[in-house]
């Protein structure tokens, strides 16, 4: 019978360390695991939240800072230019000013946009957002130039980062504007322009009288006074 060897310390403590290194391995790989499928999840219902909120802006128009239909950024320095300038005559913010580039004029819109405070105590984003709350930064219905909730100052802000971390500018967003040859902006559309017309409702028609059978003669009788007391059966 073969005689079986006692492991040593030294290697029962080496066998321990390598269990102990497989096991930390595969909670790291756990760990890996979760945040990947935690980080899948958030990206699926991050996109779900993003559709369908464009989806409800698009019925209303309603545009964030720098877009010039719901869910679509501006492509060109003419774009953003145009753009910004609504947004800033929305929120009676100054037009371009002497010196200024695009990206300076979007920095101070930007934080005119992010600060406006009057829908403060509304809920922006009718409470599809975990950051909607606080009235700050609307949306622009550029037909009409009416503003509406947003999505809040602290999505914006505390969430994005701000302007220097959520704003990319065009290239030649840093040139100067020239503001002498700066195009008129399109008129707004009145809103009550925009209400279907009513239409006249006709009177109703007159109903046609209930024909009557009329009489083929007339006669007309003089009876005495006296005589009434006869036809009543009264006596002379």
């Amino acid at each position: 019978m073969q005689r079986i060897e006692q492991p040593t310390p030294e290697l029962l403590a080496k066998r321990q360390s390598n269990l102990e290194r497989k096991q930390r391995q595969r909670s790291r790989e756990k760990a890996r695991s979760f945040q990947a499928m935690q980080a899948h999840l958030e990206k699926i219902k991050g996109d779900r939240m993003n559709t369908e909120g464009i989806a409800r802006r698009t019925k209303k128009n309603q545009c964030t800072l720098g877009e010039v239909s719901p869910g679509v950024d501006a492509r060109t320095l003419e774009e953003a230019l145009e753009v910004a300038r609504e947004m800033a005559r929305a929120l009676d913010c100054p037009d371009v000013q002497e010196n200024e580039s695009l990206y300076d004029f979007e920095r101070r819109v930007f934080d005119a946009w992010a600060d406006y405070d009057k829908f403060l105590g509304r809920d922006d984003a009718g409470g599809h957002s975990p950051f909607a709350g606080g009235g700050h930064a609307p949306h622009l219905n550029r037909e009409t130039g009416e503003l509406s909730p947003g999505l809040g100052k602290n999505y914006w802000v505390d969430h994005c980062g701000g302007f220097d971390e959520c704003w990319k500018p065009l290239p030649g967003a840093r040139k100067q504007i020239d503001i002498a040859t700066l195009p008129r902006l399109r008129k707004i559309k009145k809103t009550e322009n925009l209400k279907p017309e009513l239409k006249a409702t006709p009177a109703p028609a007159l109903l046609a009288p209930i024909p009557q059978q009329q009489p083929d003669t007339i006669n007309f009788a003089w009876i005495p006074p006296n005589a009434q007391r006869y036809l009543h059966g009264g006596k002379s």
